[in-house]
């Protein structure tokens, strides 16, 4: 009920004639596991409002509204190999009739403020207190450098939720700046804080940063899935710049984990767009907090995985971006992605079909390959139908 009334309160609010922007989104999916079907989809809702009470002030709210149809409750257990799973569900200790074959896993509705925040823009500082988007990182599928999100590899670019931070961004020269997050806790210790430091050199830009906050991952105690928290550094760098033509970027991170293994993760990409209008863009990861070979996976690999908690669930993977504007309404697309260690993978042609003025359609096949019991090769194909329509 709080929600809806400040949903009422809040235009009065801001009488500085806020403006109104937003989209209507709708999407049907089929995807085909090994003996399996899912079809389901959504419709969804998001509204922004932003106001400008003085030159110096903004404040911005959006509300997220999001309804799942078909199928929304899943089998987990339909998306790990055997291997994996049996031996914690099928423990031959046990009388077979106490074994389990099903961990269902149910896809929320939603109603969410996915952001509100208050942005102050005072000469050499910008003050942001809220809910915000905070995207680190120069990397298009993988961001070493980013503590705070997730990505769908088959859609990287999809916006992000929210994040509840204050952030501080100082302009300390000519191509320098000093930016400083916060997401508070109970205690200074408990709260997340990453620093940044921004530069250029050249034609390129330069980022160095240093993060330290707890890191929590889902571990098995007694075959029951427990979040438990390592408190964690992270000291990383990012580039991204021009050369010969071409785009290049590169983002790492050293992770020093408490009580844990350290690791290191690397991501190092490139694009260019030629003379014929193709776009094409690569991207390779490597991240040595990904189990390395096949056989050492584990239920809690593939549920730290799933909940985002790691980057990837191996260690070696290869992203491949291309797009050509085909036609005067109509773009074709391709997203290729490689697991080289256990040499799975998927490629997913897009059609992309603007069909009237700030409304478009899109439609993506994934074609999957790969051992059955490989990351990817559980699954056989999917198919995606999208309609989005801004305004």
């Amino acid at each position: 009920m709080k929600r809806w009334i400040w949903f009422l309160v809040l235009p009065l609010a801001l009488t500085a004639a806020p403006d109104w922007f937003g989209y209507y989104e709708s999407e049907a999916d089929i995807m085909q596991l090994q003996h399996q079907t899912y079809a389901f989809g959504y419709n969804k809702f998001r509204l922004d409002l932003e106001a400008r009470p003085s030159d110096n002030v903004l404040i911005g709210v959006n509300l997220n509204i999001q309804k799942y149809w078909g199928q929304t409750t899943w089998n987990l257990l339909d998306f790990l190999p055997k291997r994996v799973w049996e031996p914690v569900f099928h423990n031959p200790d046990w009388p077979s009739e106490y074994w389990v074959n099903e961990q269902p896993v149910t896809i929320p509705d939603t109603l969410l403020w996915d952001n509100y925040y208050l942005r102050l823009s005072l000469a050499r500082l910008d003050l942001t207190v809220g809910r915000q988007q905070i995207s680190p990182g120069v990397g298009y599928a993988w961001n070493p450098t980013d503590i705070f999100n997730s990505k769908t590899l088959l859609d990287p670019s999809y916006e992000q939720t929210g994040v509840n931070v204050i952030r501080g961004e100082f302009t300390l020269g000519n191509r320098l700046t000093l930016d400083a997050v916060v997401q508070p806790a109970d205690t200074w210790a408990n709260s997340t804080r990453q620093l940044f430091i921004k530069t250029g050199l050249g034609s390129f830009d330069v980022t160095l940063t240093q993060a330290e906050y707890s890191w929590e991952r889902t571990r098995l105690l007694n075959g029951v899935p427990v979040p438990l928290s390592n408190q964690r550094q992270l000291s990383g760098a990012s580039m991204v710049g021009e050369l010969l033509g071409w785009g290049v970027w590169a983002e790492g991170a050293r992770n020093l984990i408490s009580d844990d293994n350290d690791f290191n993760e690397t991501v190092l990409g490139v694009d260019h767009t030629f003379d014929n209008s193709l776009y094409i863009l690569i991207e390779g990861l490597h991240n040595e907090s990904g189990i390395a070979n096949t056989s050492n996976l584990t239920f809690q690999d593939y549920l730290r995985s799933y909940n985002g908690e790691t980057h990837s669930l191996m260690q070696n993977y290869g992203f491949v971006y291309l797009n050509h504007p085909t036609f005067d309404l109509v773009s074709l697309s391709t997203i290729i992605l490689a697991n080289f260690d256990d040499h799975s993978g998927t490629v997913a042609p897009q059609l992309d079909w603007s069909i009237f003025e700030d409304t478009k359609l899109s439609f993506q096949g994934s074609w999957f390959w790969g051992p059955q019991d490989s990351e990817f090769g559980l699954q056989d194909w999917a198919l995606r139908l999208r309609v989005l329509s801004s305004f």
